[in-house]
């Protein structure tokens, strides 16, 4: 059993049965496409890339767009008609925030899912029967525009990562897209389970360990030195159980029982809390968590002698709950730690004067070579007129800063930054740059 498996191995049969059922909180107002009457009231409706059934209050037609109000009644999920989305308008709501496709999407889109995912199988030697393409094809083909491209992205990353088990490419799909794409931030979704344990009855050690543990997973503000940041990121990556399968396998791998394990970080006391849970509602917070938790963790890996760890950090930036992504990339060292030499940092973060901004740094041989997307024009100004001071700072920690690129993005681009992040973290070459120190 290899550590993949073994995360998967550890979620209950009956909380994963959950997970799709619980891991979408509807918002009050929405737009989905009803895409089958299955009796009477009763349809299947499509939201980005998940269906449900729900009981539906109006007229309406299967294959069309509506905008709905979700209403919780005694006797489940009703949804009331507020209009119907027409051809013309829901072209230009494919994408967040009611743009329409950059050119270099629509260039990608142009070509067929399945010839792509062909051609991709054949650049890296790997066999999928036409029935797992078909299917595949099917999954990504539910999302439109960046979120498209971003499931197409995780898809070849899971078929290199699982070409002797093609089965495990469709199971792990759905928690990488739970991770990356849900409409809900990871901060939100803990908030929601913060508030479940809050009025619940249970009152057992592991469910006041777990209450404890959603207290400590957000970030402290301000985080004040360096030492402050690097303690909290440690910290946050063991609080969160994001290696709790590791320290099982390295468990096994010794022939220690697993039962002595304690039950510390807020994966397992996760799982262990949804064990004496009834009600479906409250199950589907959790299993919407440990579903968002388990696709984190399928991201970091090892690759020959290199080592990556993904970390998402919930943040709330102006009241509003958001994430952060860091993703680290080093030579593989002795005690697990992250190799100050040869090492590569991406981060993706909200910020509230500049935005979506993504940075990429590489140290090789402790030389530094950085990039910078972002969406704020006079970043690359005040970037340029700190390079002095950059510099200086580094030099004094014993780094060299030998180039700075910053790349401004558009506002017809934008929706291309969570892409050309989840892009960057599964690549192994670093970019050109623009200032040479």
């Amino acid at each position: 059993m290899n550590i993949w498996q073994l995360i998967q191995h550890r979620i209950p049969d009956g909380l994963l049965n959950k997970l799709e059922k619980g891991k979408h909180k509807l918002p009050d107002i929405f737009q989905a496409k009803v895409t089958e009457q299955l009796n009477g009231a009763l349809f299947t409706v499509q939201k980005g890339g998940v269906s449900f059934s729900a009981k539906i209050s109006g007229v309406v037609e299967v294959g069309k767009e509506y905008v709905f109000h979700s209403m919780r009644e005694e006797k489940g999920l009703v949804l009331r008609v507020d209009r119907t989305i027409s051809a013309i308008e829901n072209a230009t709501q494919s994408l967040p925030g009611n743009r329409t496709p950059s050119k270099g999407l629509q260039h990608l889109q142009a070509q067929s899912t399945i010839h792509r995912l062909e051609h991709h199988i054949r650049e890296v030697g790997v066999k999928l029967a036409p029935p797992d393409l078909q299917q595949l094809a099917k999954v990504i083909d539910r999302y439109q525009g960046a979120q498209k491209e971003i499931t197409m992205e995780l898809t070849k990353f899971l078929i290199v990562r699982n070409a002797a088990t093609p089965e495990a490419v469709h199971k792990n799909l759905p928690f990488l897209t739970a991770a990356l794409l849900d409409d809900e931030s990871l901060g939100s979704t803990m908030e929601k389970v913060k508030q479940l344990i809050s009025v619940s009855k249970e009152a057992s050690p592991e469910t006041l360990k777990l209450q404890a543990q959603l207290e400590k997973i957000a970030i402290p503000a301000p985080l004040q030195s360096q030492k402050e940041i690097v303690l909290f990121l440690k910290q946050l990556f063991s609080n969160t159980g994001l290696d709790y399968e590791n320290t099982l396998f390295q468990r096994l791998h010794s022939q220690q029982p697993l039962s002595s394990q304690p039950l510390e970080q807020l994966k397992p006391l996760l799982l262990e809390y949804a064990k004496g849970m009834m009600n479906m509602e409250e199950s589907g917070f959790v299993a919407k968590l440990v579903n968002k938790l388990t696709g984190f963790q399928l991201l970091s890996r090892e690759e020959g002698s290199f080592q990556h760890l993904f970390l998402p950090i919930p943040v709330v930036v102006e009241k509003e709950s958001r994430e952060w992504y860091v993703h680290l990339s080093s030579k593989k060292k002795k005690g697990e730690g992250i190799d100050p030499d040869y090492c590569r940092i991406v981060l993706y973060l909200d910020l509230p004067l500049f935005s979506t901004t993504l940075v990429d740094l590489f140290v090789q041989q402790r030389v530094i070579t950085l990039s910078i997307h972002h969406s704020y024009p006079p970043l690359g100004d005040l970037v340029e007129k700190g390079l002095p001071q950059l510099k200086e700072n580094l030099y004094q920690k014993g780094y060299t800063l030998s180039a700075i690129k910053t790349v401004h993005k558009q506002e017809d681009g934008l929706e291309e930054l969570p892409l050309d992040f989840v892009k960057k973290i599964f690549s192994t070459s670093g970019e050109g740059v623009d200032f040479r120190i």
